[in-house]
């Protein structure tokens, strides 16, 4: 007999919790996947800033501000805009020169400390010339530039942050380029927002 009741209490038992437990596995399963997914990423969470400075400072100057700002389009691949702003002058000529411009740029990342850089340029500036008499003069000129390469980054603290070196070649040298000579160096950080 008290086997009988037991199976009855425990059949019964069963019966009653078996929709209840139906009804929180369920109810768990949906909060957790409310909880699991993911948040929509913002656009400011893709956007960085950041750039290079620099200052010589001697028989030629140069003092350099270029910042850029960038979007990641993917993890791997971003793009931007930047303006560049270049004091220049050399004493023993007496030559100086305000030169200012735009670039737009993309880069690839295959690794985390590893990418690749493209940009297309223009810098307006005074291109020192020397006439047919042997005069020297300049000529205020928009010089188009077309550089591409590859650097190096260091993620800085978070990771949204970071330092970079970079090597660039520039297809579009000549006598006017703004540049000593085609192999340019860029030496800077991006911060995320």
């Amino acid at each position: 007999m008290v086997k009988k009741i037991y199976f009855y209490f425990k059949f019964h038992a069963m019966n009653r919790l078996f929709p209840l437990s139906i009804l929180l596995i369920l109810a768990h399963t949906s909060f957790g996947q409310a909880r699991e997914e993911k948040p929509k990423s913002r656009f400011w969470d893709k956007v960085y800033v950041g750039g290079n400075i620099g200052a010589q400072f001697g028989t030629v100057t140069v003092v350099n501000l270029s910042p850029i700002v960038g979007y990641n389009i993917t993890p791997k691949i971003s793009a931007g805009i930047g303006i560049t702003y270049q004091y220049y002058s050399i004493r023993t000529y007496n030559y100086e020169t305000h030169m200012y411009g735009g670039r737009i740029f993309g880069r690839y990342q295959p690794l985390s400390f590893l990418f690749i850089h493209a940009e297309a340029e223009a810098i307006n500036w005074n291109c020192p010339r020397t006439d047919i008499n042997g005069d020297f003069t300049t000529d205020r000129i928009w010089a188009p530039g077309l550089l591409a390469g590859g650097g190096f980054s260091q993620p800085l603290g978070g990771g949204r942050s970071s330092i970079f070196i970079m090597g660039l070649y520039n297809f579009l040298y000549n006598d006017c380029s703004p540049y000593a000579n085609p192999f340019v160096l860029r030496i800077g950080a991006n911060f995320g927002l």
